[in-house]
Formats: C-alpha cells, structure tokens, sequence
C-alpha cells in the first residue's frame, strides 16, 4: 500500500506546534484544515483553494499548478503542505530553502484517512482529526444495494483518461455497489483507448468534463449509450478532492447506482 509521506527538514529553528503559519497548496488539505479548526492557521492558499466560501479571502500564492515560490516564502511560513505529482518542482524548490514541507498525495481512501491523522499530529489537532476520520468512515462504507453494475468514468476526453485500482474514487465507486472497469489497470489515471471502453461495455458512464460524448463513433451499442445512463451533474469536487466532501460524492454514487 501507498504509503503516507510527511517530508520535513530541518531550519534554523523547529515550528511549534501551536501558531504555525500554514500555507496549503493543496484546494482538498485547505478543506481539512478547515475541518480540523486550524483557519488561523492558514496564511496562504492558491485560487483553486475555494471552498469553504472563507477560503476565497485567504492571501492567494498563484494556482494550483504555478503557485509562486517567492509569495510562498514571502508569509514565512512553517509549514508549507504540497501535492505530488503535481507540485514536485515546488517541493524541491522549498527544499533548498530548507522550508518544512507536509506531502499529501493519497491514492486510497485509507491513504486519505491516514493523511488526515498525520496532519493533526503535526499541527497538535490529533482530536479533531480523529473526529473528522471517524466521521468518513462511518458515511462511506459498503452500499446495501446488492446489484452491481458496470461503470467508466471519464475524466478527461483528449486523450481519454479514466480511473484505475490506485485510485481513491475507485475506492469510493466500489463502495457505493459499482464496479469500475478498468480496476484491472494499477495507475491511478489511465489513458484508455475508445476500442477497449466498448469491449468492456459500461452500463453506466460517468463524465467528470464538460464535453460531449453521445455521438462518438461506435459507441451506439455500449449499454450505457443506448439506455441513456450517462451521468453529468455530479459535482467533480465531491469526488476528485480527497477531502471531507467525499462522503456527499459517496451519496451522490449510490443514488446514481441504486437508479
């Protein structure tokens, strides 16, 4: 199993553990945060950084992707939290300034939940952290409807990209009684080809952009196609952030499948 990283480093001087000035990269640690009662602790977030409403007034480092390093070490932090693999050149950029770093980069629901546990000790929230896991665990756990069905879920359309088994949504669809159809392929976010999806022939698809799908060529005789199950209004926050919100994606999952 993936295992939790907290990458620290050592500075002139160690952060204490109440008063530390947090700068979150990560839109789903800014939500735990939130969670776990530290908004005071945060001193920087990036724009996609948007929920709670508060967050939005938090002082903005850039986006998710460019987040600027000269913002970041501008709020002296003592804690910045990162998200691979997407942030990699900003973890090694804080690294060579000797800033402490907390690396979030979860594969699993219970990567999630040990995250989350990790993050409270280090910020001395180790209450409210287990509070908020033993909340998940008790909204998203197995489904009672017994019929399973097959499901694709497509991220992006160009090239296709959908879930693998190292995946927390597919923890998640699993759980609310579907079965994803690439959970034979180990990465987290596959690229696909459209011959495969119609072989493995969904019942029910589930798309995470804005695109259109219907009219793609070949896929008439895909169940999902021609039962017109395909899936658009789920809030792709609900699902992608490995946050607390994921128990509303986990209601949202079995309401569709239970249909």
């Amino acid at each position: 199993m993936y295992m939790v990283l907290i990458v620290m480093f050592t500075c002139s001087q160690t952060p204490q553990k109440t008063g530390q000035r947090i700068v979150s990269l990560s839109p789903a640690m800014t939500e735990i945060l939130f969670s776990l009662g530290a908004r005071d602790n945060l001193v920087g977030v990036t724009t996609f950084c948007d929920y709670p409403e508060e967050a939005k007034r938090i002082h903005k480092v850039g986006d998710f992707s460019h987040p600027s390093v000269e913002r970041i070490v501008g709020l002296k932090p003592d804690i910045v939290i990162v998200n691979l693999p997407e942030q990699l050149r900003i973890k090694e950029a804080l690294e060579k300034l000797e800033i402490n770093v907390f690396v979030s980069s979860p594969q699993s629901l219970s990567d999630i939940y040990e995250e989350i546990a990790a993050l409270g000790e280090l910020i001395d929230r180790n209450a409210a952290a287990e509070s908020l896991i033993q909340y998940m665990k008790t909204n998203i756990k197995p489904s009672e409807y017994k019929r399973i069905k097959r499901v694709y879920v497509e991220l992006a359309p160009r090239p296709i990209v959908t879930i693998g088994a190292s995946n927390f949504l597919n923890d998640l669809l699993e759980l609310a009684g579907g079965k994803n159809i690439f959970s034979d392929l180990e990465r987290d976010y596959p690229i696909v080809s459209q011959e495969v999806i119609i072989e493995r022939n969904p019942e029910i698809i589930i798309v995470l952009h804005p695109k259109d799908i219907g009219d793609r060529v070949g896929w008439q005789e895909i169940t999902a196609i021609k039962n017109r199950t395909i899936i658009k209004n789920l809030n792709q926050d609900h699902l992608l952030r490995p946050g607390p919100r994921l128990v509303n994606g986990f209601n949202e999952l079995k309401r569709v499948l239970s249909e």
